[in-house]
């Protein structure tokens, strides 16, 4: 396994409150302590890494997203970005698992059903109860996923296609389709309703294959209005994607930031000067896309040059992401090619990247900064 030469700084913004910047100290430390001299080893498990997830409950980072009564840090949206960057540069895998439990607990922290945060949230903050989602498939054309209103509750059929971590899970947040039109999000405890819920075998990916993602199927699962968490629609669903374009640049910066890593120890092993030359200068551009991309995030939404500024952030994220990791392939000769190699692991993790939470104006964004003029 690839040794570092040492630990790697987290990208604390100044305008971080000290309790933000400690647990980003946290994060740093056990990314560089616990989880990536384990990456490779977790890319090619069989099973979803449980003592990942539990070390980084123990230092109560499974509850960032979560309200401080409930036992969380309700840490803000720049604080949730560069904790993003810090585990992305460590493993992949780890931090797909938990994004999805972060993001439902966000979710229960601003339902309206106070029922359902006070039966649930503070043990999902501790990590005691880990819950997925499964509602990326209401961006699709038509509706894979539906609910009917049933006396006390929703009768859900359908299937949901992607659901990660689910050996781990203690329920789901589903997001399904009612007969107007309208979303409607609800939360399914995972043992309570095994005879209404089919899972699929884990399955095949390329990339972060451990994190066990199945496709769900759900035949007549009644749900109770007490597992209600909103209604939303494809519009508002739309307007949250067009707000967090630039937020999302997190995950292939930080892999960006991984790849950094990799090119920095090779430049050590190897005394070769343009190593060094292409680490610096990887490491300037990375912060200029940072830079860019807050610009965008922390910015205002309503006005014009909004959209087109946060889509060129975005596209430049992806594609530095993908061009760091496969400069960290190209300073790593043949030894990329092994599976005991983080060059080739972070390859596999841009592509990955590339297409999270993607919309036909991110794709289109994407297509167009990779597009080249012929001889360019």
């Amino acid at each position: 396994m690839e040794s570092y030469a040492e630990p790697e700084a987290s990208p604390v913004a100044p305008s971080l409150s000290a309790e933000e910047q400690e647990i980003l100290r946290r994060a740093q430390h056990i990314a560089d302590t616990v989880l990536l001299p384990r990456a490779e080893e977790t890319d090619r498990a069989s099973e979803p890494p449980r003592d990942n997830l539990r070390v980084l409950a123990e230092a109560g980072l499974l509850g960032i997203t979560s309200p401080r009564e409930f036992g969380g840090s309700a840490v803000s949206g720049a604080c949730q970005r560069a904790f993003t960057e810090t585990l992305t540069a460590a493993c992949g895998t780890t931090w797909f698992l938990m994004t999805q439990h972060l993001g439902a607990c966000g979710m229960f922290a601003g339902s309206q059903n106070p029922a359902l945060r006070e039966r649930h949230l503070r043990d999902m903050a501790a990590g005691r109860h880990l819950v997925g989602v499964a509602f990326g498939h209401l961006r699709r054309p038509g509706a894979m996923l539906r609910a009917d209103a049933a006396p006390g509750g929703y009768v859900l059929n359908g299937v949901a296609p992607w659901v990660t971590g689910w050996p781990l899970l203690h329920g789901v947040v589903y997001g399904a389709t009612l007969p107007d039109e309208r979303h409607v999000y609800v939360y399914a405890p995972v043992d309570e309703n095994a005879e209404a819920i089919c899972s699929s075998r884990p399955l095949p990916l390329c990339a972060m294959n451990a994190t066990a993602t199945t496709e769900v199927c759900l035949r007549n699962l009644f749900v109770p209005e007490s597992n209600w968490i909103k209604f939303s629609s494809r519009e508002e669903m739309a307007r949250g994607d067009t707000n967090g374009i630039a937020g999302a640049t997190a995950p292939p910066l930080g892999c960006a930031r991984g790849a950094l890593r990799v090119l920095r120890t090779a430049a050590e092993k190897r005394p070769l000067p343009f190593l060094p030359a292409t680490a610096d200068a990887l490491e300037a551009e990375i912060d200029a896309c940072r830079s860019e991309s807050l610009r965008w995030a922390d910015g205002p939404k309503d006005v014009p040059e909004y959209k087109p500024g946060a889509l060129r952030a975005r596209a430049w994220a992806i594609e530095l992401g993908v061009r760091a990791a496969h400069m960290a392939v190209a300073a790593s000769s043949g030894a990329a090619n092994s599976l005991d190699h983080p060059a080739q692991r972070l390859f596999r993790e841009a592509m990955f990247y590339t297409v999270i939470a993607q919309t036909q104006d991110i794709m289109a964004a994407t297509l167009s900064h990779l597009t080249r003029e012929p001889g360019g």
